[in-house]
Order: C-alpha cells, then sequence, then structure tokens
C-alpha cells in the first residue's frame, strides 16, 4: 500500500519514512504544502499523513481539498497542534484520525492500520487470483494455505500485479508504482523481482499463475519473446524446464553454479530467510553505487550474489582494484565479515577478446580480478582464508547478450557470491574429490 507523509520536518518525515517502509508499505515524502496537495490530488494513495504547518499551503487547506476531491482517502493529522479546537476542526473538515507530536511510532502504526482496515472493503483489503491471497492491510501473502515471506519490493510489485489482474501493464507503469522512480529501458530491476517473486510464490515449480504472469510480460516485451507454446489452461503446475522465459540453464564449470541472474532462486529453507535479510541490508548499504549501475544486487540458486561492475571498480583490460571504489567495497566486508557463509569471488568478462602486456586473454584477466579481491578481503578486512574461493569464467557466463555495449558492460564484472549452506557443502564435496583425483 502507498502512503504519502507530508512533514516538513526531514529528520522527522525520514524516521517516520523508515519506519513505514519497515513495515512494507511504499512512502512519499512532501515537505511542502502545495507539492504534498498536487500529489494527493493526482495519485492514488491509501493513506496521507498530514502535518497542519507546511510552508505555502497549510494542512487544513489541503485536507479540506482533498476530502472534496477524494472522499474515501485516508486522513490522519499529524501535528503539534493539540488544541481541542484544532482537533475538531480537521475532524469535522473529513479527517479520520489525529494524532499530536510527540507520538510514538507504535502508535501511529496501530492507527494507520486501523485506518487501512476501516477505509478498504474486504474484497479490496485481501486480493485473491485463484489459491493465491495477499493481505493489503496485514501485509501477509499466502498460496494453498502456505504463508510466503516477501520483501517489501517483492510484496509491492506481486500487489500491483494481483490489482491489475487483466489490464494491460508495461514495465514502464511497474517501475514508476512500484519504485517511485522514472522509466529508464536501461535498467533490468523488473526482470529480476518478476522471475523472483514468481517463483517465492512457487519456489519448488512454477504454477499457473507464475506462468501467466510470465507470458504476459513476454507479451509486453519485458523478457525476450519466447518460442515456447505455454499451456496457460492446464490443471497442474508446470516444470521450469518448459517454460523458456524462467529456464534455468545449466553452468557446465566444476563449481557446478547454476544460472545466471535474474533466473535462479534460493531454495526456501529457514537459511535463505538470513540471506533474504542480508540481501536488503546489502540493498540499502550499497543503494548510492546501485543508482549509478556500478553494482547488482540479487538472489541466484546458490546464494546471494553482489556484481560489481568494472565501471565503478576496475580500468579497462587492468586486474587492480580502485582507490575510489574502497568505500563500497568497506561496507560489503563490515556485512559480510562476521556472516557464517562461504564467499566465491567470480570473474567475469565480455567476449570482446584482450591481449596485452600483462593479460594473454580473458581467463588471466577475470580470475586475477577475482584473485585480487580475495587477496583484499584477507588481508585488509581480516576475512578467513578458508571460506574463500575464487573463480574465473571469462566471457562464457554472461548475464546480458554481448551484441551491445551496454550488455558488455553489465558482463564485464566481479561476482561476490555468499553461498547457501547447501552450494558450500557441494562446492566442498566437488573440492575434495578433486584433490582425491590429483592423488592419484
Amino acid at each position: 500500500m502507498r502512503i504519502l507523509v507530508a512533514e516538513d520536518d526531514p529528520a522527522l518525515a525520514g524516521f517516520v519514512k523508515k519506519g513505514l517502509e519497515a513495515e512494507h508499505y511504499a512512502v512519499d515524502l512532501s515537505g511542502d504544502g502545495e507539492q504534498a496537495r498536487a500529489m494527493a490530488d493526482e495519485r492514488d494513495y491509501d493513506l496521507v499523513v498530514l502535518d497542519l504547518n507546511l510552508p505555502r499551503v497549510d494542512g487544513v487547506a489541503i485536507l479540506r481539498q482533498v476530502r472534496a476531491h477524494k472522499p474515501s482517502m485516508a486522513i490522519l493529522v499529524l501535528t503539534g497542534r493539540n488544541r481541542v479546537e484544532d482537533r475538531v476542526e480537521c475532524l469535522d473538515l473529513g479527517a479520520d484520525d489525529y494524532l499530536a507530536k510527540p507520538f510514538s511510532f507504535s502508535e501511529l502504526s496501530a492507527r494507520i492500520r486501523a485506518l487501512l482496515r476501516r477505509s478498504h472493503l474486504p474484497a479490496e483489503s485481501v486480493l485473491a487470483v485463484e489459491d493465491l491471497k495477499l493481505d493489503r492491510v496485514e501485509r501477509r501473502v499466502e498460496r494453498g494455505g502456505r504463508r510466503i515471506e516477501l520483501t517489501s519490493k517483492e510484496f509491492a510489485l506481486l500487489e500491483y500485479l494481483m490489482r491489475n489482474a487483466g489490464r494491460r501493464i508495461t514495465r514502464a507503469m511497474i517501475i514508476e508504482h512500484v519504485w517511485n522512480l522514472s522509466f529508464d529501458t536501461c535498467t533490468n530491476v523488473v526482470d529480476v523481482y518478476v522471475n523472483f517473486s514468481t517463483s517465492q510464490v512457487d519456489h519448488r515449480r512454477v504454477g499457473k499463475l507464475a506462468m501467466a504472469i510470465q507470458v504476459a510480460f513476454q507479451e509486453l516485451g519485458v523478457f525476450p519473446t519466447s518460442s515456447t507454446q505455454i499451456p496457460v489452461d492446464t490443471k497442474d503446475p508446470m516444470p521450469f524446464n518448459t517454460v523458456q522465459s524462467v529456464e534455468n540453464a545449466e553452468r557446465t564449470a566444476a563449481m557446478g553454479r547454476i544460472a545466471p541472474s535474474p533466473k535462479g532462486v534460493l531454495s526456501g529453507s529457514s537459511e535463505d530467510g538470513n540471506l533474504i535479510a542480508l540481501r536488503k541490508e546489502l540493498e540499502q548499504a550499497l543503494a548510492p553505487e546501485i543508482s549509478r549501475r556500478e553494482v547488482d544486487v540479487r538472489s541466484e540458486a546458490d546464494g546471494v550474489v553482489i556484481s560489481l561492475r568494472e565501471v565503478g571498480f576496475f580500468d579497462s583490460g587492468s586486474a587492480e582494484i580502485r582507490a575510489g571504489s574502497r568505500q563500497a567495497l568497506d561496507r560489503i566486508a563490515h556485512l559480510l565479515a562476521k556472516r557464517p557463509y562461504g564467499i566465491r569471488i567470480e570473474g567475469h568478462t565480455d567476449n570482446v577478446p584482450i591481449h596485452n602486456s600483462q593479460f594473454a586473454s580473458n581467463w588471466e584477466l577475470s580470475t586475477t580480478r577475482a584473485t585480487e579481491l580475495i587477496r583484499l578481503l584477507i588481508g585488509r578486512y581480516n576475512f578467513t582464508p578458508e571460506k574463500l574461493s575464487a573463480a574465473g569464467y571469462a566471457e562464457y557466463h554472461p548475464v546480458a547478450s554481448n551484441d551491445s555495449e551496454e550488455g558488455r558492460a553489465q558482463n564485464r564484472r566481479l561476482d561476490v557470491v555468499i553461498l547457501t549452506k547447501q552450494t558450500e557443502a557441494a562446492q566442498n564435496v566437488d573440492s575434495a574429490s578433486l584433490r582425491v583425483a590429483n592423488a592419484r
């Protein structure tokens, strides 16, 4: 659900926004009365948290106008004015609730939940598509009676798709509604989240609902068109390998890693809940680099992957990590150093051949970049060597097409793979088998 917080105190507005986003609400901020009035009038918010002391246009005028144009929109007045006369005036003008400052966030949150329960009809507060149910107020998703844990962005995406079931929607509409960004054709964030969210809905096999979503997005051009004919009226869920758009490509590398982003998913164990939480922390810590497209964070079958793109971390044809990227590495190391997970560093390149005084091919470049980061993790950040491994894949495991400069830029990367216990155990078995074979 989307909430507008109209508050002219930046620190307080940020505090409220952070708290509400932690409860999986999508939050917009406005510190200006005229802007807040326009946003409330033009956009479909589920609730408005309204301060009365706003510059240019005060909260009472906003309340009067919004209530006239949108009588069903829930409005909670949050203000330092605590006189009885102020409360009476606002409630008479149509405010649904009134909370005076200073306030407890837990009380504000409870009042918001109560307003949302009252302001939505049951059919609106609980969305259902076959056996998939999404409770917009309680922030709960279930399929076939089984609870599904989603991050706030995954929840928002699924909610938007279910609210618009049967309608033609575009990638731009999703990015604007779920991410609050203007549309940019270069981003693959929708692709990543649709694949991951539909797989979370049914992580063992993609059912009819997930297939319908995938087909719809293929038709809209979000995914490359598939020649596979998908029988969407089938009674039984379909396995992954019947659908090209979500098919996992097997890796032939010795480590046995499965498929590139965004097609792999975590397996659904309790450990994966911790990895999902870690992914969210990484996304927050690396937000500046993600916005500049220097870093990408995603979930795959082997665990959480942090892609460090060449543009932010290396000079072309060099394996030396740029000094300017150390702050980002500091944040990554801070979050990973004390975690119990094994870490695999993978070097990747595009398909443009390299031959300079340092490297004879992309194999050497990708491998050297991986080991350079290993050296830094051990020497600078005191990582335990036993939890680290490195590999170079050259150009043979791309995440995008090498036919364009944009795709090649995405493929020139260093992947930091935070391994699930299952993947780490399988990797250790492979290593042990290799040592035994060499001993023979």
